[in-house]
């Protein structure tokens, strides 16, 4: 394997983690009315910004 391929494993095993357990630890926070750690408010947003970032990167790539 490549260390793009590699890379690419990692990115797809961690960051489904890092959003499922970013989101309920935020709704956990605001739910329970406990202020949100400005660390997690960032990680959070990071993981937002950087997967639809990706996803529009690629949809622009196919477009003629």
């Amino acid at each position: 394997m490549e260390l793009k391929d590699w890379s690419e494993f990692i990115k797809s095993m961690v960051r489904p983690f890092i959003i499922i357990w970013g989101f309920t630890v935020y709704g956990i926070c605001v739910m329970t009315e406990v202020e949100v750690p400005v660390l997690l408010t960032g990680l959070v947003s990071a993981v937002i910004i950087e997967y639809f970032g990706e996803r529009a990167v690629k949809r622009f790539k196919k477009q003629p």
